[in-house]
């Protein structure tokens, strides 16, 4: 694995463990979330050791994750803006709760990736439809 592929799984991971604390609890369905989506989406199983060690894994002076998305948003690509950002939208939805909190991080992720409204529209109604 290259350095841009950690990178970019840490991303992902560090996103759905974000969404999954915005509301202050991380429930099982959530976990459940986390470890499926991050398996379809790399290949690779995790641990709870994986999942309770993320917000560490991305640290970078002080910034927010959403700050540190939008310092590294222009090496993104587009496929991996999309991943993170339907990622941590299926785990929003997984414990069946939707708080301000979690919708204002969501928001905070779609901005920070200069995702418009039309793009992120068509990500979020991919994700309701494959849960549907």
């Amino acid at each position: 694995m290259t350095q841009g592929q950690s990178t970019d799984r840490t991303f992902i991971l560090q996103a759905m463990v974000s969404m999954a604390a915005a509301d202050g609890d991380v429930d099982e369905n959530e976990l459940a979330t986390i470890c499926s989506v991050y398996e379809q989406a790399t290949g690779e199983a995790l641990s709870t050791d994986d999942i309770n060690t993320a917000p560490y894994s991305v640290q970078t002076s002080g910034l927010t994750f959403a700050d540190q998305l939008a310092t590294a948003r222009d090496r993104l690509t587009r496929e991996l803006k999309e991943t993170i950002l339907s990622s941590a939208y299926m785990v929003l939805l997984a414990d069946g709760r939707v708080s301000a909190r979690e919708r204002k991080k969501l928001m905070d992720f779609v901005t920070a990736l200069k995702i418009s409204e039309v793009h992120r529209s068509i990500i979020f109604e991919d994700v309701e439809r494959t849960l549907h």
